[in-house]
């Protein structure tokens, strides 16, 4: 008696991504290159992913055009890639991808105020705010015109400056939040 073992299509195994991390505001960056092994001879493999911030080329998991993820609001996400076979078998896998935390430079610098009297010697402008992303930082000012100087988060005439407002009814100054 002779038993034929008819080949049926089996579901492509051993789904792996080779890395997991990406930097934080970095806008299409590869996360890792994706392999799998399907056991039938002939058999092509294509990659989908369910989060559709990601995408798959060329055999790589990467950022969708246009997606940067932020460490803040989520330090890993958890994405499933189905590998899906020319005969249509499948299997799918849960990966953690971790969003590495970068030092991001402080924004929405506001001045609470912008007037002083003219000829009033060391006069405060205003008070200086700033928002960092990250935690624990701390934020210091420097100002463009050396007539101006900031002390304590305050905007103000250096020691000994005074303005005049016939020489110069407004007066533009840079001031960088670092």
């Amino acid at each position: 008696i002779s038993v034929d073992v008819i080949d049926v299509n089996d579901a492509p195994m051993d789904l792996a991504l080779d890395g997991n991390t990406v930097a934080e505001n970095d806008a299409g960056a590869v996360v890792g290159t994706l392999s799998s092994f399907d056991p039938d001879a002939g058999d092509t493999v294509t990659y989908t992913v369910t989060d559709d911030r990601f995408e798959v080329a060329d055999g790589e998991l990467r950022l969708a055009e246009g997606v940067d993820l932020n460490h803040e609001e989520a330090a890993s996400i958890e994405v499933t890639v189905t590998a899906t076979d020319s005969a249509g078998a499948s299997t799918e896998e849960t990966f953690e991808i971790n969003v590495a935390d970068v030092n991001e430079g402080p924004s929405d610098l506001a001045l609470d105020g912008n007037t002083v009297a003219e000829n009033e010697a060391e006069a405060t402008v205003g008070t200086l705010s700033s928002f960092d992303p990250d935690a624990g930082d701390s934020v210091s000012y420097t100002v463009s015109d050396d007539r101006f100087e900031v002390v304590e988060g305050e905007l103000r005439l250096a020691e000994g400056v005074e303005l005049n407002h016939e020489e110069a009814a407004s007066i533009e100054v840079a001031v960088t939040a670092t």
